[in-house]
């Protein structure tokens, strides 16, 4: 860990912090904590956009407070999965590769062109991905987990669920609070935060800061030493402001900034190519050690020789104003923000050097949104009504810099020596042979340009830096009209009625150019552009020479395209009070997830009857148009029933819901181990029942906070087949295994509980606490084709924590431990670039048509973190 940069940074920010409250804090008789926590006897939620007791709405939400989030040590949403059963978050190749997953459903990967089906709200701000909401969250009032669409109120990309994050406001009163956290793997982490007037009654002030910095727990060989990735290296501050002039008017400001330099992602071997010989072979017979030659997950050991390093930006402003209008109140939430990260790795995964990427070029993506959204709510009679508007604009430009190294032509050569002796026996070449060179292997590349016609004076090279050098920017503009009203006939059944209306309408810019890469060109020639599809029973040798990012059919191109979309969404729900503390609804809503383009190199149409080439089949042809890389809105229609309880005193809550839904163009994004392939599955089906609880024991200071959910989300069975063109496989073969089977990290049961206890010790003075969590997944396929062998076998993950404070808990000290069994799991696998055939449906005479062709890639996984564990000084007054 870097603790030099680490301390600049702490003791800049807490300067910063100190002297902007500086004078209001000298003005204070006495220090009091925020007044933002609410009281444990009853949980306000703001899932309707109202505040509301959490068991009189008629959503499925969990709701954690201010003193759970501290207890289980949120940060980010990704630590929220311990306290949330049905909240899957995955992260795969990068820090912006983030997937939140409600019921099984969600959006896989890091293409930026594809929206998020878990939205995102930070203090009302919508946040344009997962990966961009990835981050500290700051003081934390309250976290909302609301399961199911809810788009109504909170917009078009949240047909899954939604996070609702809420963070403390400014104080009238002065404040401070802080921490410092110290832990293995060199973790060292500050932060401060101060409140208190500026102008008495007026104008309240809220800084936070933080800065946090770890060691990498991924041990990486390079060939002939090892460094570490997968760290921990960022810094955030947020400012905000509280302008009360009058009791019918209020503003809020704030402006938030933070950037991450952290070595992020390493992957581990999860399956070996067993094959002779295989690609590990040939790695090492290239560039010796350069990928270990059995799984290696529980060492935490990866393969690279280039760094997985990534810089990231994020900053934004909102402004929210509230008028009480008389009849009714009109809120006006201005926010802009902008996001953006450049990365380097190396793509690969092995420490030979075939494929890569440079941060220094640029390779990445940028994120900027603007957002105005009115809100006019109030009530007549039995009525509460709400209307509103909201205007969004987004820019994404995306910079994709994929080169090749200097062991990539001999790699090439060795994956294809083998497969001389098709062509001549006598030309096989043995890559693993002693006597064998890489300038022997590289000339394979030249053999097999001369097997398929090109002539000695043409033949090319797979030059090292060479590959793909695209740029893709796509511009979003949306209005939305919505509204929700909420009926209540009498004390006992409300009906709630919610619409809205969205267009949206999206452009899509593309340029495209590839280098370095002769010896495919050669065999553009010769083959056409689209050399594969005309070269017979070599389709394989040429695919391997010509990948998509060494072949040149889209260079030069000007690729526009325009699309629209018009959708309606909404709710319709009835609540019916039996009892006092027993509380039943049912619900219907129909969500939105806006359509797009695919921000990625493409080859062939999307959503198209039939997947058409793009480029003429013909040898001496060159015309080529422009791909229809768009893809359409994914659309579902749930529904749900739910019963919310309490018993003995309100010492228990225990709630249920049940729900099937059915979502129609599932939007997909999968690697094949050579490329990305963006398409939309038919239908896939969510259907499940959930509970959680809270039992307030009767042993004093002791709770239990729990629950379970069991979620059955599957692809339906009906895809059609290989050999029909116009249907699912026929278009996405390598995706055979879909039909029927469980989305990708999807468990079907998922339990967990939480345990809280405090009491008073040394004579009242002082106060313990402890807390324990565990969380408990049933087997989970890791991989988006759902290979079986990327299936993840059911595991538990246990924390916990133990604190002693003063009695009025102005100082703590907390012993802590994450993953305390030291679990070695897997989040994401996936098929290793270039390393053997991933599942595909061929077509093979011989078996009477398509079938599975014989798999043999080899599978990294992106490795969950293994046991931490520090300590941290908190104080508060």
């Amino acid at each position: 860990m870097n603790f030099e940069r680490l301390g600049r940074r702490g003791l800049l920010l807490a300067a910063c912090a100190t002297s902007v409250f500086a004078a209001p804090a000298f003005a204070q008789q006495q220090a009091t904590t925020a007044q933002d926590d609410q009281p444990v006897e009853e949980i306000i939620v703001t899932a309707t956009r109202r505040e509301t007791a959490l068991q009189n709405v008629a959503v499925a939400v969990t709701a954690i407070g201010a003193q759970a989030i501290e207890s289980a040590g949120v940060k980010d949403i990704r630590d929220l999965t311990q306290l949330a059963p049905s909240l899957q978050v995955p992260v795969s190749e990068n820090s912006g590769a983030v997937t939140a997953r409600i019921r099984g459903i969600g959006t896989q990967g890091s293409n930026p062109g594809l929206e998020s089906s878990v939205g995102v709200v930070v203090d009302g701000v919508f946040r344009a991905r997962n990966g961009v909401a990835f981050g500290d969250l700051g003081e934390i009032r309250a976290i909302e987990v609301l399961r199911g669409p809810q788009g109504t109120l909170f917009g078009r990309n949240t047909s899954a669920g939604l996070i609702n994050v809420t963070t403390k406001k400014p104080s009238f009163e002065f404040g401070t609070s802080g921490d410092a956290t110290f832990g293995n793997y060199g973790l060292g982490g500050l932060g401060l935060g101060i409140t208190g007037p500026l102008i008495e009654d007026k104008l309240a002030g809220r800084l936070y800061v933080t800065a946090r910095a770890r060691d990498g727990y991924m041990n990486v060989n390079n060939g002939t030493a090892r460094t570490d990735s997968n760290d921990t290296n960022y810094y955030a501050i947020r400012g905000q402001l509280l302008y009360t002039p009058s009791e019918t008017f209020d503003a809020r400001l704030i402006v938030d900034q933070a950037s991450r330099a952290e070595a992020c992602c390493a992957a581990a071997v999860w399956t070996k190519d067993v094959r002779v010989p295989s690609t590990t072979d040939i790695l090492n017979k290239i560039s010796p050690n350069a990928l270990q030659t059995s799984r290696n997950l529980d060492s935490y050991l990866a393969s690279a020789n280039r760094t997985y390093d990534q810089d990231i930006e994020d900053a934004g402003v909102s402004l929210e104003m509230n008028w009480d209008v008389g009849f009714g109140k009109l809120t006006s939430l201005t926010a802009k923000r902008n996001w953006k990260r450049t990365a380097g790795a190396d793509s690969d995964y092995s420490g030979a050097d075939v494929v890569y990427s440079l941060k220094s070029e640029g390779a990445g993506s940028e994120f900027d949104n603007f957002t105005q959204e009115f809100r006019y709510a109030g009530s007549l009679g039995k009525l509460d009504w709400l209307v509103g508007t909201i205007y969004s604009k987004e820019t994404i430009n995306s910079t994709v810099r994929f080169r090749t190294g200097t062991d990539y032509q001999a790699y090439i050569g060795g994956l294809l020596g083998p497969a001389l002796a098709l062509a001549n026996p006598a030309l096989a070449v043995n890559p693993l042979s002693p006597t064998v060179t890489n300038t022997q292997l590289a000339g394979v590349v030249s053999t097999w340009q001369s097997i398929l016609g090109v002539t000695p004076a043409n033949i090319g090279t797979l030059a090292a830096g060479g590959g793909q050098f695209d740029d893709y920017e796509q511009n979003a503009e949306s209005v939305a009209l919505f509204t929700h009203n909420i009926y209540q006939f009498n004390d006992d059944f409300s009906v709630t009625l919610g619409l809205r209306y969205t267009s949206e309408e999206k452009k899509f810019k593309g340029s495209y150019k590839t280098q370095g890469n002769t010896a495919c060109t050669a065999i553009e020639n010769r083959l056409g552009l689209d050399a594969a599809r005309n070269a017979g029973s070599l389709a394989a040798v040429v695919g391997a020479i010509c990948a998509p990012w060494m072949r040149s059919g889209l260079d030069g191109m000007d690729h526009r395209q325009e699309k629209s979309e018009k959708e309606w969404s909404g709710i319709f729900s009835a609540a019916y009070r039996f009892a006092p503390n027993i509380n039943t609804y049912a619900s219907y809503s129909r969500g939105y997830k806006a359509g797009g383009f695919n921000l990625d190199r493409a080859f062939s149409d999307l959503q198209n009857n039939v997947v058409t080439s793009i480029i003429s089949p013909g040898v001496g042809n060159r015309t080529v148009r422009q791909p229809n890389t768009s893809f359409a809105p994914e659309t579902v229609d749930a529904y749900e029933v739910g019963l919310k309880t309490q018993w003995f005193n309100r010492a228990l809550t225990a709630n249920f819901a049940a729900y099937h839904q059915t979502f129609e163009n599932f939007q997909l994004n999968t690697f094949t181990g050579i490329s990305f392939v963006v398409t939309s599955v038919p239908e896939v089906v969510s259907q499940g029942v959930e509970f959680d609880y809270v039992l307030r024991t009767p042993i004093e200071g002791l709770s239990i906070t729990g629950g379970a959910a069991y979620s059955m989300t599957e692809y339906t069975k009906n895809l059609g087949s290989a050999s029909q063109a116009n249907t699912f496989l026929g278009q996405n073969p390598n995706l055979y295994w879909l039909p029927g089977g469980q989305l990708t990290s999807s468990p079907v049961w998922t339990y967990g509980s939480a345990l809280n206890y405090e009491r008073s010790v040394l004579s009242d003075t002082a106060k313990f606490k402890a807390y324990g969590d565990f969380r408990t997944i049933t087997d989970t396929i890791t991989g988006s084709n759902l290979d079986p062998r990327k299936t993840q076998p059911g595991y538990t993950l246990i924390n916990a924590r133990l604190a002693l404070s003063t009695a009025d808990d102005r100082w703590t000290v907390e012993l802590w431990g994450r993953n305390l069994t030291d679990e070695r799991y897997a989040q994401i696998t996936f098929d290793s670039p270039l390393q053997g055939d991933a599942p595909a449906l061929t077509n093979q005479p011989a078996l009477g048509g398509f079938a599975p062709r014989v798999v043999n890639s080899q599978i990294n996984a992106f490795v969950g973190e293994p046991r931490t564990y520090g300590m941290t000084l908190r104080w508060n007054y």
